[in-house]
């Protein structure tokens, strides 16, 4: 299988509770297609990559208040 970001722990679980509630959803309905490993495996794939873009924007958040507030603090020296 191919490399995938890292997914968290809380993540995967919520993702594997969906392939349960779909699972059992599919045996029990005769109109819903069980998921294979293939589909599962996707499935957390694209939670890990979600996740790492969440993570991503919020560093950029976090450096982009650093930025915002060592630029307050010059201003303030130079207006001081």
């Amino acid at each position: 299988m191919a490399e995938r970001p890292p997914e968290p722990y809380a993540v995967s679980q919520l993702v594997e509770q969906y392939v349960s509630t779909e699972l059992a959803d599919a045996a029990q309905y005769s109109n819903r297609t069980p998921l294979d490993e293939s589909g599962i495996w996707s499935l957390h794939a694209l939670a890990a990559e979600v996740y790492a873009l969440g993570w991503r924007e919020g560093a950029l958040v976090a450096d982009d208040r650093e930025s915002r507030a060592a630029r307050r603090h010059r201003e303030a020296d130079l207006d001081g």
